[in-house]
């Protein structure tokens, strides 16, 4: 099957049943064939594959460079392990075990998506009617961009977001390959790996560019504003249309403001639990299985 689904799973935030729960989910709401992984430090299924360990050196350590800690979240930052299928095509040989587990992912059309989502529709759409002439990643048009200018010198603040990602085999080896030449920079510089992916990958100063310089300039496309929200902020702020983003809005009319948060939009098809700090999401997400 060319169509693969990745998920990862690392260390005790998220329990197995989100595994489970998001496995039925795709099986519910696909209607193409697809393979299914998950990525994880403990497998225990047929499906799971096992991360490599490579980076877990950097847990808790200081740079070499600057008195800077890595971050906290450093579990976040297995996920772009995925990136090494790229690299690592599926049998042939392999010269160490985690080559050896990548090696049995098959298919040549990915999609990520993280534990935390609900999917409202076909997922046949992210395989079949995207434009891939590069990878797709999750703009938040519930972001005022305004806001993440500000706020970058202090919090490199972005307005992408990494909780689905969509690619074909080859698309991201420039990206893994970057990713394992700079591990120091890369560890100690960005608190998240969204920042890191903006900063390098996606450059939202360039977001009021004509289309085609954009697409000169954006190694990823992002999603179009209606597909995916935010269950906590919602599916995006007013904009108007000749303002950004040429090749994602419409360019007659301006999208209406839609910020109203713990609604379910079931006319997009996904929903991202991406943060709430007031709130235990965890268990709101499961509420509403």
């Amino acid at each position: 099957m060319d169509n693969t689904i990745l998920c990862v799973k690392w260390g005790d935030k998220y329990g197995r049943e989100y595994v489970e729960k998001l496995k039925e989910q795709c099986e519910d709401n696909c209607s193409v064939p697809f393979n299914f992984y998950c990525l994880t430090d403990k497998p225990t299924e047929s499906y799971d594959i096992l991360l490599p360990t490579d980076w877990d050196e950097y847990e808790g350590k200081h740079s070499r460079y600057r008195n800077k800690q890595a971050p906290s979240n450093m579990w976040a930052y297995r996920k772009l392990y995925m990136f090494k299928l790229d690299e690592v095509g599926p049998g042939g040989g392999a010269w160490n075990r985690a080559d050896v587990e990548w090696k049995k992912i098959q298919g040549n059309k990915f999609l990520y998506l993280d534990l935390d989502v609900i999917i409202h529709q076909d997922l046949k759409f992210f395989f079949d009617d995207l434009h891939m002439d590069r990878p797709y990643i999750v703009r938040g048009w519930w972001n005022d961009l305004n806001e993440c200018h500000k706020n970058y010198a202090a919090m490199k603040s972005t307005p992408i977001n990494s909780s689905v990602i969509r690619w074909n085999r080859g698309q991201l080896v420039e990206v893994y390959d970057h990713i394992r030449r700079n591990l120091d920079v890369l560890f100690f510089t960005y608190p998240t790996i969204d920042n890191y992916l903006n900063h390098f990958w996606y450059h939202m100063w360039d977001e009021d560019l004509p289309q085609d310089e954009l697409l000169k300039r954006q190694f990823f496309r992002p999603f179009e504003r209606g597909l995916i929200y935010s269950y906590y902020k919602g599916s995006g702020i007013f904009a108007d249309r000749t303002a950004s983003l040429g090749q994602c809005l419409d360019e007659h009319e301006p999208w209406p403001e839609d910020m109203e948060p713990k609604k379910i939009r079931l006319d997009h098809k996904i929903c991202l639990f991406n943060n709430s700090a007031e709130t235990n999401d965890i268990e709101e997400l499961k509420s509403l299985w």
